[in-house]
């Protein structure tokens, strides 16, 4: 082979290439050229400081949240909304260039439509940014559903499962920048968090069929209506409350009988239906009282009929 001075033939770069391949079994690809053994010393080394950061920057933000952020999601951690936001206020996170575009699909059951969120996020403590994407269709089963059975695509309220959609894309982006797009609950015992604590999404089984508590966009929405509630009463939870137990009255005829009940409590909202009705009420005040939701300004129709 050719010394470092003198110009090294193609034949001569395969002819390496494959000696050094069949020397290692064939399992890894070394380039046909010597390597700098301190340059690939001062990498690992820089490999190694990065790795522990990395983890220092993970435990931290896990560090930032609560058990009740927390989902236990089929034996599987998953942060809600609350602890990313908190998250991202804490390493100075700017989520920018959201864009929301509206699709449609058809499967056995029809023609169907689904929003996709893309934007990306920066990280000034960080100073790491990241690209990502937030989907949601109208086949989510929480949005999808009503009574156990499809809703129409003509009365399925299309403006929240664009919101959907964007609150898929805030959460990636966030979890990306701080790695923690895969955390065990080793990772949440590490951080100081007691994970008896966390919430279980399970399944009953039942003689006819199987059926879930609580589907994971129903306690994000609940969770979502609690939010606006305080953002309503000014952060006072006490007024919080008293708004719930108004906007969550539901009053039922029984053997002629009328029985009024609300929530004294957001975990009192325990079935999907009345989570969904509670937030429509909530969603109707908030936005007379505080606005448009940032995620519907982008001047965008939400529903196109036929469009394609």
């Amino acid at each position: 082979m050719a010394n470092a001075n003198e110009k090294i033939t193609k034949e001569e770069v395969k002819d390496e290439a494959i000696e050094v391949a069949e020397q290692n079994g064939g399992i890894i690809n070394i380039p046909a050229v010597k390597l700098d053994s301190r340059k690939i010393q001062e990498e690992i080394e820089q490999l190694e400081k990065n790795i522990k950061l990395f983890n220092q920057i993970k435990i931290l933000s896990l560090k930032l949240t609560k058990e009740e952020d927390w989902i236990d999601q089929g034996g599987n951690p998953y942060l809600m909304d609350r602890g990313a936001e908190n998250i991202a206020i804490a390493w100075g996170v700017d989520i920018t260039d959201v864009q929301v575009k509206q699709e449609w699909y058809e499967d056995a059951k029809g023609r169907y439509f689904g929003f996709i969120a893309t934007g990306r996020a920066y990280s000034k403590k960080l100073n790491r940014t990241v690209e990502d994407v937030g989907v949601c269709t109208q086949r989510d089963k929480f949005f999808a559903r009503m009574g156990g059975k499809l809703i129409p695509v003509e009365e399925v309220d299309v403006a929240n499962i664009r919101r959907k959609a964007v609150t898929n894309l805030h959460n990636r982006l966030i979890k990306r920048l701080v790695g923690l797009m895969s955390v065990t609950f080793d990772d949440l015992k590490k951080a100081g968090l007691n994970v008896s604590k966390i919430q279980k999404i399970e399944y009953r089984s039942g003689k006819k069929k199987t059926e879930r508590t609580l589907s994971l966009q129903a306690l994000e929405l609940r969770e979502k209506t609690w939010k606006m509630l305080m953002d309503l009463a000014l952060g006072d939870e006490a007024q919080a409350l008293t708004l719930l137990e108004e906007y969550s009255k539901v009053t039922t005829t029984k053997n002629g009988k009328e029985r009024t009940y609300y929530a004294k409590s957001p975990e009192d909202l325990k079935s999907e239906k009345w989570i969904q009705v509670t937030y429509g009420k909530v969603k109707e005040a908030w936005e007379a009282e505080v606005g448009t939701e940032p995620e519907e300004e982008q001047g965008q129709p939400l529903f196109e009929e036929g469009a394609q």
